[in-house]
């Protein structure tokens, strides 16, 4: 009977029940020497991270500071004109609890991000609450706070019922929620965030592109170079990995700066008449991307070129190829991955840029990560820091699934 069972595995390609033990065993234990790891990643990583993220929806502030008024204005809206007496008792209720919560300046700052203006509003509000008013409170509330008559301010109380809000998720693609609770884009002169998000994109694809040109007769010259000279080389590329990114960066201001090295040549080979703006403009800060990333695109197509068998492009020339024939048709798609994952590699750290955008580009030339520094350390406005960072994530979701079906379209073309 056992020598069936045995026949039957062996048949049937399965181990055998010893055989299937061992492995689960040795599953379990590999699982139990990473457990340290995931579960380090997952507190230092995973979660702020999430935390962060989840302040682009988070609405518990406003959810709580305006219980009774979004209760009291669920039959309103903004064509019935001002709100009735019951509105205003249970404005003054809410604002008179968050103040003697000592919480008042943070929901006024939470209020003055959704509409500018607001915070002195909501402060002297809360005073007077705190203070108590005398019914009929509606006059006097409008007699001694005017702002009050904003139809748009009664309805970002009454849209603040939930839990949960859209606001800052609208307002990093340029749109905003009306008073009749309708969705538009928001004034031109207010629209920032997409033409932000696709000056990052066009300067990371810029920069990919560039860094494929430049890394790809590099990458090959390091490969048909000699075992020494292929030392030296690969030590040239990976130099500028082992120097600070601000320390490469402060050096091509200096390069390129108006007193700088590249202008005193222009201006000793009588190419310029007087000193050119090289710096803070969006050419310089291609050129400074692309000689920061470069040495990560080199690598993956070194690595790739290094395991690539030479006679294929010998034999490609004896059958009556061109050398370009051959080169495409032949090497490229044996290169191809080591492009593709190059080609990741630097489009995803220069969506992410900041310092070298923050230094070399000009102010119009700042791309998404700066304004997310911006809205977290000048502003505190962190649900929109935090909107802007998941345009972020999902760039890098987006770009990390097209390098897969392009691997694999480049597999099955292989």
């Amino acid at each position: 009977m056992a020598d069936a069972v045995a026949a039957g595995d062996i048949a049937s390609n399965r181990p055998a029940p010893a055989g299937r033990l061992r492995l689960r065993r040795r599953d379990t234990g590999m699982a139990l020497l990473v457990a340290p790891l995931l579960l380090f990643v997952s507190l230092t990583v995973l979660w702020p991270v999430a935390q962060f993220l989840y302040r682009a929806v988070d609405n518990l502030a406003l959810h709580e500071g305006f219980a009774a008024t979004a209760a009291a204005l669920s039959e309103w809206s903004p064509e019935k004109g001002q709100p009735d007496e019951a509105a205003f008792a249970a404005l003054l209720s809410d604002l008179a609890r968050v103040e003697a919560e000592r919480g008042a300046g943070a929901l006024a700052g939470r209020v003055n991000q959704m509409l500018p203006g607001t915070r002195t509003t909501i402060i002297k509000t809360a005073r007077m609450a705190e203070a108590g008013v005398a019914p009929p409170v509606r006059e006097a509330v409008l007699a001694e706070i005017p702002a009050w008559e904003r139809p748009e301010l009664w309805s970002l109380i009454k849209n603040a019922n939930g839990r949960f809000t859209d606001f800052y998720l609208l307002a990093s693609v340029d749109l905003e929620r009306r008073a009749d609770g309708s969705i538009a884009g928001v004034a031109p002169d207010k629209a920032i965030f997409l033409d932000v998000l696709g000056r990052t994109v066009t300067i990371s694809l810029t920069v990919t592109v560039l860094c494929v040109l430049l890394a790809l007769p590099v990458a090959h010259v390091i490969d048909a170079a000699s075992p020494r000279m292929r030392l030296i080389l690969l030590g040239l590329v990976l130099f500028p990995l082992w120097t600070s990114l601000l320390v490469r960066t402060v050096a091509w201001i200096i390069l390129l700066r108006g007193d700088g090295p590249a202008n005193s040549a222009l201006l000793w080979l009588d190419l310029a008449e007087e000193p050119l703006r090289l710096v803070y403009t969006r050419s310089s800060l291609i050129v400074t991307m692309v000689q920061v990333l470069l040495p990560l695109m080199i690598l993956p197509i070194l690595s790739i070129l290094q395991r690539t068998p030479k006679t294929f492009m010998r034999a490609a020339a004896s059958l009556g190829a061109t050398w370009w024939q051959a080169w495409r048709r032949v090497h490229l798609p044996m290169i191809l991955p080591g492009i593709l994952t190059g080609s990741g590699v630097v489009f995803v750290f220069a969506l992410g840029y900041y310092i070298t955008p923050a230094l070399i580009g000009g102010p119009r030339e700042q791309m998404l990560s700066s304004f997310i520094v911006f809205y977290t350390d000048k502003t505190l406005n962190w649900g929109l820091a935090a909107a802007l960072s998941m345009q972020l994530l999902v760039l890098l979701a987006g770009s990390a699934l097209l390098i897969v079906l392009l691997r694999k379209v480049g597999a099955r073309a292989a």
